[in-house]
């Protein structure tokens, strides 16, 4: 009998041990639909208050894909992340969001001040009554400031857990909520607990788990991670201890499964650099370095702050 030559893409999927795969059919019309949905504003996007970083970020937040926020200790890292946060939903009120903070750095009650004060463009110190008793008036527009809080889709986990515990969270969320984007803030990636016998290995389940949840419930999220000290070797002050990717501590794994990696930089408050920092006055600056971007672009975004009331704002 003569051979006959079957067309392969009929025979892939129907083959048991290779039905995984599909013909690159499917992936051209997911593709043309992709761009149809965009163009009839179908896409799902969830965009920040800070128009650059939007640009940058081709929109905004998108489910599915990992943020990662680093820098050095006492940077800011909790409070852009906060404030990204907080305005995030405020810029989509009517989307279906829920968030989970897994606030493990410092309690959930602070979170909220640190919200409030930028709100009520009061102090910290101002809060805690350092110099002087707070005015009635100060507490009552902070307390106004504050409640604003109580209807958010926000829930706290002020308590470490490990990855199995907060998968398996995802997962109940996911099913009670089956039509919501769900939204992890972990701050930060070296208090989550772990049995692995190095930090890096406990790093490396942490950047799994967390492509395990966007891969199968299309979450989105923000892990706030550390740099490690080369940044601050003497022979980078010649650029200004300006941060690299190889920077990230533990980049072989949280570095290569991140989708967007955000790093942190105050030039003048840490390194009392006066010089122009990538162009701009280093005096109260937060730079904000896109090292890695899939589908945008790379480069740094001015911002201006005032972490005496967490005020951070795009120059």
């Amino acid at each position: 009998m003569e051979n006959q030559q079957q067309n392969p893409k009929d025979g892939l999927q129907g083959n048991s041990k290779i039905s995984e795969f599909r013909h690159i059919k499917d992936a051209v019309a997911k593709s043309i639909n992709e761009v149809k949905n965009a163009k009839s504003g179908k896409r799902i996007v969830f965009p920040t208050k800070w128009p650059r970083l939007n640009k940058q970020l081709l929109g905004g937040l998108q489910p599915g894909k990992m943020y990662v926020i680093a820098g050095r200790p006492g940077v800011g890292k909790s409070a852009f992340s906060n404030q990204l946060l907080f305005d995030l939903l405020d810029t989509n009120k009517s989307a279906p969001i829920v968030v989970l903070y897994w606030t493990f750095e410092m309690p959930d009650y602070q979170q909220i001040m640190r919200a409030a004060s930028n709100d009520a463009n009061l102090k910290f110190s101002q809060l805690y009554s350092v110099d002087k008793p707070l005015e009635d008036a100060e507490l009552s527009r902070f307390e106004t400031a504050a409640k604003k809080y109580e209807n958010y889709p926000i829930y706290f986990c002020s308590i470490p857990q490990n990855m199995n515990k907060i998968k398996e969270t995802n997962n109940k969320v996911a099913m009670k909520y089956p039509y919501h984007t769900i939204v992890n803030l972990l701050d930060h990636s070296r208090l989550i607990l772990g049995s692995e016998d190095s930090e890096l290995q406990k790093l490396n389940t942490v950047s799994k788990a967390c492509m395990w949840m966007q891969s199968k419930m299309g979450s989105i999220t923000i892990l706030l991670s550390q740099l490690n000290r080369n940044i601050e070797q003497e022979f980078r002050a010649k650029n200004q201890y300006q941060p690299l990717l190889t920077d990230l501590f533990g980049g072989d794994s949280i570095g290569q499964d991140a989708h967007v990696v955000i790093m942190l930089q105050r030039p003048y408050d840490l390194y009392g650099i006066t010089d122009k920092y990538c162009g701009e006055d280093p005096i109260n600056l937060l730079a904000c370095h896109i090292e890695k971007n899939r589908d945008g672009l790379l480069g740094m975004i001015p911002f201006e702050t005032n972490l005496s009331t967490f005020t951070i704002q795009e120059r």
